[in-house]
């Protein structure tokens, strides 16, 4: 048996799960993995919106039949490194702690944390 994670990927291969396995998948991570391609985002989202009227053994069918053979691979999100210089300059700059800060960087684009980075540089 496949753990839920290989059984939700193999909505884009031609492995067939059995109607047991189709039950260990998430909604939740189904719809956050199909959100990770501009072409299934639209299943996600619809998905999303009805995961309660929706049972997730349906939600996987319907996602293999509508995407078969359209996406090959969809890549899981990257993780984004936060630098503790960066996290200090922000709570030093907003006049936050660390916490706050942390949330902060969520928000930045790169060219706005690289500024951060460099904001108290004397140097």
């Amino acid at each position: 048996m496949k753990s839920p994670y290989q059984v939700m990927t193999s909505v884009l291969s031609n492995y067939q799960p059995s109607p047991e396995e189709k039950l260990t998948v998430n909604s939740f991570f189904l719809c956050r993995y199909l959100s990770n391609n501009p072409m299934a985002i639209h299943i996600g989202n619809a998905f999303n919106r009805y995961y309660s009227l929706i049972p997730v053994n349906i939600q996987y069918d319907m996602a293999k039949q509508l995407l078969k053979g359209k996406i090959k691979f969809i890549q899981f999100p990257k993780k984004i490194k936060n630098d503790d210089v960066i996290i200090t300059n922000i709570s030093k700059y907003y006049k936050v702690n660390l916490d706050t800060a942390r949330e902060y960087i969520a928000f930045m684009d790169n060219t706005e944390r690289e500024r951060m980075k460099n904001i108290y540089n004397t140097a």
